[in-house]
């Protein structure tokens, strides 16, 4: 459907690098059953633009040379001219400058319950759009429900159709939503990882012989979502493939100069294996990872205290898989050194915000699904991992990972 694809993707802009693709010994099995794979590539909902109202109005303008597809011909009639107007007031109200999300989400509903007649692909558009805009909103349960929609339109018969971004970015989008809403079952999780690796995969660009190649390609692109695709791998219990994604993730951020999250990514990797019980495994991953803190470097002083505070929870997992197998001294010295950095983390936020005359403030709402929406200071504390409700919904740690951390903490009692 040229109409909303054309309006939508004018508002939006890619994140990532192109980089030679990964050498084959790093390729690894996708979450089964088989995922359909094409050379497509996803807006992000993160990195919608605002424009200028003229803007909506030229795509618009382009799509009404648009003649409905013949298939759909006989079904359908052209939208009115009062539709169209409607369509636009819409649009220019969830992309333009003075973006009002309660008037988008009422005027996206009033233009989707005129365009049920039109074909699919225009349909599965603007159930797309109004996603993102329930997104927008905080409302990721019927952010959900609308790509799901948009999926099936998309999936159906018609949807070939349609731009060739709109699958990747409806399946992006489900795969988020499903992570923002926190603490799920591990079906969800599974459901969501999918939906992140074939997102992925649609964005490669080249022509690859592996499905595996297709995803490195395309994670190459987009390392914030591979990340996330990692997580909730992790979530789903697959933690050898977690493993898996982090590292691509990590050799995604180092290509484009990204040394913090490319830490964070490696650190998250060692967590992998830490849950997985590969020991010997996880110990020198996590220990090459904790060793690289040191050399984070960014202008972001909250990023810089993000990836101190994922190097806690890196050596506090150490610290578990090293008291469980016995090497009771170095998990001693791991714990008490995360112990020690974290409560510097805190000194050290503390005295910035007096230099600054400032008080640490309340970060606006948001649904969290990003590297970025990590723990940084004043999140984390030693005595926050004697919480298993922290461990769990916060951490998202796995039970493997949660029972071994609280022996840790009551030093084996």
């Amino acid at each position: 459907m040229r109409f909303l694809s054309l309006t939508t993707t004018a508002f939006v802009s890619s994140t990532g690098s192109m980089r030679k693709p990964h050498d084959s010994s790093t390729a690894f099995p996708l979450v089964p059953p088989a995922v359909v794979m094409t050379e497509l590539s996803p807006p992000t909902f993160s990195s919608v633009m605002q424009q200028p109202q003229s803007v909506v109005n030229i795509a618009i303008q382009d799509w009404l040379t648009v003649v409905v597809p013949p298939a759909f011909a006989a079904d359908a009639s052209p939208p009115t001219p009062k539709e169209i107007a409607l369509l636009r007031e819409a649009l220019g109200s969830f992309y333009g400058v003075d973006r009002d999300l309660v008037k988008s989400e009422a005027l996206l509903t009033q233009a989707i319950d005129a365009w049920q007649r039109q074909p699919p692909d225009e349909q599965a558009a603007l159930y797309r759009v109004r996603g993102d805009c329930y997104l927008a909103e905080l409302k990721p349960q019927e952010a959900e429900k609308d790509y799901t929609i948009a999926i099936n339109f998309l999936e159906g018969p018609g949807g070939e159709l349609a731009d060739k971004e709109e699958l990747p970015a409806a399946l992006l989008g489900r795969a988020r939503a499903i992570r923002s809403e926190g603490v799920v079952s591990k079906e969800k999780s599974l459901k969501a990882s999918r939906d992140y690796q074939k997102s992925l995969s649609l964005s490669s660009r080249e022509e690859w012989d592996t499905d595996e190649e297709l995803f490195e390609d395309g994670a190459s692109r987009n390392p914030y979502a591979t990340w996330e695709c990692g997580m909730e791998l992790r979530a789903a219990g697959l933690y050898d493939q977690a493993y898996q994604v982090h590292m691509l993730a990590a050799d995604s951020f180092a290509d484009i100069a990204d040394k913090a999250r490319s830490i964070i990514c490696s650190l998250d990797a060692g967590i992998d294996l830490a849950a997985a019980g590969k020991t010997e495994q996880a110990k020198k991953v996590l220990k090459d990872a904790i060793d690289s803190t040191t050399k984070a470097e960014a202008r972001d002083v909250e990023l810089l205290q993000r990836v101190i505070a994922k190097e806690g929870e890196a050596r506090i997992a150490l610290a578990s898989i090293l008291w469980d197998n016995k090497e009771r001294g170095a998990a001693e010295a791991q714990l008490g050194e995360a112990c020690s950095r974290l409560d510097q983390l805190d000194a050290d936020a503390t005295a910035r915000n007096a230099k600054l005359g400032r008080k640490p403030e309340l970060a606006p709402p948001r649904l969290k699904f990003s590297i970025d929406d990590g723990l940084g200071a004043f999140d984390l504390s030693c005595t926050r991992f004697k919480n298993e409700k922290f461990l769990t919904e916060t951490l998202q740690w796995p039970d493997e990972l949660k029972t071994k951390v609280i022996k840790l903490e009551n030093l084996g009692k």
